[in-house]
């Protein structure tokens, strides 16, 4: 959950430097519209990092629920 939350604070700065590790590191020829790409890789981002935050409120309600 904290994870996620960390994530989302910092979500363009980390989509900026996946996006340059996957052009300059992997050889990757950038396409023309770099900003299109940063976009799609931050939404990208968000959905995994919803799934982990709610992951981690599943884990925390059950094991409220639970103890």
């Amino acid at each position: 959950m904290a994870i996620g939350a960390v994530w989302f604070l910092f979500r363009k700065r980390i989509a900026a430097y996946q996006l340059y590790i996957v052009t300059e590191k992997f050889k990757v020829l950038p396409v023309r519209d770099q900003a299109e790409q940063a976009r799609g890789m931050e939404l990208l981002g968000i959905f995994f990092c919803s799934l982990l935050f709610l992951a981690g409120a599943v884990i925390v309600a059950l094991r409220m629920l639970l103890a």
